[in-house]
């Protein structure tokens, strides 16, 4: 962890508002945070062996999260996930191979991303 923080955080969210108010949260909490508009910029920009957890929206263009976590899992990269949803759904068998520590609705509830980040990164 650098700088004393509590942890990194890579946020993947194609939803710019959601983006901005997570990364205030998690920095006011003493997180380090970079975000990503999609799985694709996520894929071409990120080191995500640099993180301790992903914070990774469901359903986004191109590349979505469960696809997105697929890909890092096959490439080897078991950094813990937090998906987040908009629509309720609950991650089936389908999901399995994508290893989701957990799954919260959106609108993100602080204190259980909160409770759920501090069970990950400490």
């Amino acid at each position: 962890m650098l700088g004393g923080s509590k942890g990194t955080i890579y946020v993947v969210d194609d939803d710019l508002p959601v983006r901005d108010s997570l990364r205030a949260l998690l920095e006011t909490c003493g997180y380090e945070v970079k975000v990503y508009s999609d799985g694709e910029d996520f894929l071409r920009n990120a080191d995500a062996s640099g993180a301790d957890c992903l914070l990774v929206d469901m359903d986004m263009p191109r590349v979505g999260g469960r696809q997105l976590l697929e890909r890092l899992r096959d490439a080897g990269i078991t950094t813990p996930a937090i998906v987040l949803t908009t629509n309720g759904k609950r991650m089936g068998p389908r999901w399995e191979r994508a290893q989701v520590f957990a799954v919260i609705s959106k609108p993100v509830a602080s204190d259980e991303l909160l409770r759920l980040l501090d069970r990950i990164c400490c």
